[in-house]
Formats: structure tokens, sequence, C-alpha cells
């Protein structure tokens, strides 16, 4: 039996924006599943992450673990609980990616320039610590160049598909990133690292030199960094393609 693929969305998101990606994996015949983390509640801790993906995964057989953006902080960590017997593959999207011994807030004190720049303009701070986007903000800070993209593809209605994902998205409480990582050591387990060459969120040049875990194969998509979006079939190829190989 393949690998069932777990689906890990990023910040500000849920498990929807994923529905492209599931749906082409989907009609291949593969297990997929995308998680909702409790990214939206404030306190939320990277236990807590872990056990939605844990949760996901089910209580037995392989899986490819998926992790976009923000993402990227948990999957290891529950590829670290589930062990190298049952984790086949991990595979990181635009991906922040934990280093073992210290939180993510540390990391980007210490490396200058890991989002690009100019990210978070417009981002609103609630009380209880979460962080939002009013719709204009959104449009064009998180999803800027999204929806020429699109027109670039040609297969949506960019503006139309922007608006549609801005009013999907969510608050984000930051627990997560000022936890030092329950990561010991990078799991002993396929790991492949997705650059998007015009990431206008996590740096692509820092994915491709000091973001990248050793020993993980790199591979590189054009566009953005949302590429469940602009580029769903090409993701879904190259998912279907860690599945097989890892099947």
């Amino acid at each position: 039996m393949s690998p069932r693929v777990v689906l890990v969305h990023g910040a500000w998101h849920d498990g929807s924006c994923w529905a492209p990606v599931a749906e082409l994996l989907a009609g291949r015949g593969h297990d997929v599943v995308a998680v909702d983390l409790p990214s939206d509640r404030p306190g939320a801790t990277t236990d807590e992450y872990v056990e939605a993906v844990l949760a996901a995964a089910g209580p037995q057989g392989r899986v490819v673990l998926v992790g976009h953006s923000l993402g990227g902080l948990t999957v290891p960590v529950a590829a670290q609980r589930l062990g190298p017997d049952r984790v086949a593959a991990l595979v990181l999207v635009a991906a922040l990616v934990p280093l073992p011994g210290s939180s993510w807030a540390d990391r980007t004190r210490a490396e200058p320039g890991i989002m690009a720049a100019g990210f978070g303009r417009g981002q609103v701070r609630g009380d209880d610590g979460t962080t939002s986007w009013p719709p204009d903000a959104a449009a064009a800070n998180l999803y800027a160049g999204v929806a020429e993209e699109l027109a670039g593809t040609g297969t949506q209605d960019g503006p139309a598909a922007v608006a549609a994902a801005v009013a999907a998205v969510r608050p984000q409480d930051w627990t997560l990133t000022r936890e030092v990582t329950p990561l010991a050591e990078w799991p002993a387990v396929r790991t492949v690292q997705v650059v998007c060459a015009a990431d206008r969120v996590v740096d692509p040049q820092w994915s491709r030199t000091g973001g990248v875990v050793p020993g993980a194969e790199v591979v590189e998509l054009a566009g953005g960094h949302f590429p469940m979006l602009t580029r769903p079939a090409e993701l879904a190829d190259l998912l279907a393609g860690v599945v097989g190989r890892a099947g």
C-alpha cells in the first residue's frame, strides 16, 4: 500500500488551502488528508500542532508528511514522533526549517534575511497576541504576485482566486515560534525541499542556502509562495513522484 499523504498548511491558513492539490492526488488514487492545525487559537503549542498531524497520519501505515511555510516547523517534529519506520518522506514547500536547540524567533534573529524583504506589512495584532490580515493588505502583501502568476499560467481568474483565498484567511497565533523546538535532530528520512523561485514570503536565496537541511534533495519550482494555488498540477506531480518512490 502506498503511503498516506498528510498535507500541513502554513500561517493564517487551514487545510482547505490544499484542496486543488488534494483533489489531484486523490484523483490518482492516493490516500491524502489535509490537516487543520489549531493555529488560530491563542497559546496553541508545538505539541498541539504535532498532535493534529499525528491524528491525520493515523495509528498505522507509512506516511509522506508535507509542510508548507510555517508548517515546516511542525512536520519534522511529527516525523520524529512517528519514527523512520512510519515516515516514508518529508516534503518542505517554501518552508521554514527548525533548528534543533533553538526557537524560530531565535533563528530569525541570528539569521537576518530569512523572510523576504517587506513581507508582513499590513498585519494587525490582536489583544490575544494573534495577527490577522485586513483583506486589502492580504491581497497586496500575503498574496503579492499571485494574480499575475495565475494570469501567466492561464489556469484561473487571478483576482477572483486571490479574493477567495483572502476570504479564507484566519488569525495566527505565534506561541509555536517562541518555543524551543522539540526536534532533537533532523529525522533520518528522505527529505525533499521545494524552493519557490519567485517567493515573496520566504526568501528563496535563504531556502537554497542557509535553510537547506543537510542531505536534503532541493527541487525548484517557478512562481511564488503558494504553488498549491498557482501551480497545483506541478506540485501534485512532484508529490506523486515522492509517493511513488516511497511506495
